[in-house]
């Protein structure tokens, strides 16, 4: 029972950090490291270790809350003369390896090395009018390594707690390239490149209250980001999560999560992301959104093992955004997590 609590603050905890559109706004960081407190990596009296894959589908468009396709953005914003293309579909599939190790009995710390691999479908009307799809070269490899502290600031009891209060500080460090070209020389979209180019803050706060077999957890989640390197900054972002887990039996715990999030608009300080006229993900006025998902969730113990496995499947409620925006339709989150 200690297990599943300590499983369901953890999971609250790092899925409490969801992104700016794309790899980096509706998902992104907090889900990799939701993830990976949610599979158990957190428990190990030693050392933790997870590896996670997440799967994101996206091909809606949306003009605040409203669906609009494709074809109807296009010829809003072309002109004669000119091209203009929108995203028709993007897959982002990421393998993460999390590592957590205990420092003391109040304080550890978790690491998340990320590989990344985006690939995007395009449709433009060109300067003739004439509407072409094409498909862009698949950008993959080494993303953002993240580390994160969490310190338990107040339990009632060491083992099996009713009430619990955990609070969290990190740091999102620039290791993924953010400075891939196409072939024309021209900069990739700012949200299919493999980083960000800064380093970038994160504060985390976990409530924690227990009916056993019953757990209930209430989180927040800052991401404060800095200008990159490029001169690209994406929005901060604020996550809230609703948890709750029940230990169905020794081996098998479901759960059902609210996430939500907030992502203010990204800034092109140097101009190099930005083709405002000719392409709709180019333009920073369509970033910044409000987001909220639904997430049922199923975890099983390897009987005999100090293995698990996690499932997590996240549909979205509701989906505001600045200008037009490619959204999140369903993002899979699958993780392996051995503890020594």
């Amino acid at each position: 029972m200690r297990k599943l609590v300590l499983l369901g603050f953890v999971s609250t905890i790092l899925g409490i950090t969801t992104t700016n559109v794309f790899a980096l706004g509706e998902c992104g960081l907090s889900c990799c490291i939701a993830s990976a407190n949610t599979s158990g990596v957190t428990l190990a009296p030693n050392l933790g270790l997870s590896l996670q894959y997440e799967y994101m589908d996206m091909e809606t468009i949306r003009e605040g809350t409203s669906e609009i396709g494709p074809n109807d953005v296009i010829n809003r914003n072309w002109q004669p003369g000119g091209s203009y293309s929108v995203p028709t579909s993007m897959i982002m599939q990421k393998w993460s390896l999390a590592a957590a190790y205990p420092v003391t009995e109040r304080f550890q710390v978790l690491g998340v090395l990320p590989y990344i691999k985006n690939d995007m479908d395009m449709r433009m009307k060109n300067k003739m009018g004439m509407v072409m799809e094409h498909k862009m070269d698949t950008l993959q490899g080494l993303g953002d390594i993240t580390v994160l502290g969490l310190y338990t600031a107040y339990t009632d009891a060491p083992i099996r707690p009713t009430q619990r209060l955990t609070l969290g500080f990190g740091l999102k460090m620039p290791t993924g390239k953010n400075d891939e070209k196409n072939a024309s020389g021209k900069y990739v979209h700012a949200m299919m490149q493999l980083g960000s180019g800064s380093w970038d803050a994160l504060f985390t706060a976990n409530y924690l209250k227990a009916f056993y077999p019953v757990i209930l957890q209430a989180s927040l989640f800052y991401q404060l980001n800095t200008e990159g390197n490029e001169g690209y900054e994406f929005g901060d972002q604020f996550s809230y999560d609703l948890v709750s887990r029940y230990q169905a039996n020794n081996f098998i715990n479901v759960g059902l999560d609210l996430h939500g999030i907030y992502a203010m608009k990204d800034k092109d300080h140097d101009g190099k992301y930005s083709n405002i006229a000719t392409s709709m993900v180019d333009n920073p006025e369509h970033t910044g959104l409000h987001s909220l998902f639904l997430t049922p969730v199923v975890q099983y113990k390897i009987p005999n093992t100090a293995g698990s496995l996690e499932i997590k499947y996240q549909k979205p409620l509701y989906q505001d955004v600045n200008g037009y925006q490619q959204v999140i339709d369903n993002r899979w989150l699958l993780s392996l997590t051995w503890n020594f």
